[in-house]
């Protein structure tokens, strides 16, 4: 009887709480297409100084519009403020975007501002998302010190987190 005794804590652990190997398979989700409002944003970091105050500089932001469109082959087009434009693909409930990059240079300066964007999403349900954003600039050029005469240092970076609804 003794040697069943030793057995049984083996016996209650292959009778206990199972873990599912099938990680990666969560539930597909058809995000609502068309417009978004992106709120909550928070930055987590900033070495740009573009979020002193804890805001976005502006007394009250406005929420960020956001349209999100299914492309024909399946992947999506997210559109921030009309100027970030990223090609993303959903896996379940992720979102995973192409990095987009803004070049500005000025044709009376010697100087090169380029802003890499990275953005990424969880959807919550069809009509709910958690999302992550980042931001690095650089600046190539004499002109730059024009940015560290007003407080910044380049190049730099910024990462937060949103929220965003549709409708």
């Amino acid at each position: 009887m003794n040697k069943w005794m030793l057995l049984m804590p083996l016996a209650l652990l292959a009778c206990g709480d199972k873990t599912d190997d099938t990680a990666g398979d969560a539930a597909t989700i058809e995000p609502q297409e068309g417009a978004w409002t992106m709120s909550d944003l928070e930055f987590a970091v900033d070495t740009c100084g573009f979020d002193e105050g804890g805001d976005t500089g502006a007394a009250e932001p406005e929420p960020a519009p956001i349209n999100l469109t299914k492309n024909e082959d399946g992947s999506y087009a997210l559109r921030i403020d009309e100027d970030l434009n990223f090609s993303c693909a959903l896996s379940g409930a992720d979102l995973t975007c192409d990095p987009y990059e803004m070049v500005d240079s000025e044709p009376d300066s010697d100087m090169t501002l380029t802003q890499t964007f990275n953005i990424g999403a969880v959807f919550t349900s069809n009509t709910s998302l958690d999302g992550s954003v980042s931001m690095e600039t650089t600046c190539d050029g004499a002109d730059c010190e024009m940015f560290e005469s007003a407080g910044m240092t380049l190049p730099c970076s910024m990462e937060g987190t949103f929220s965003a609804t549709a409708g």
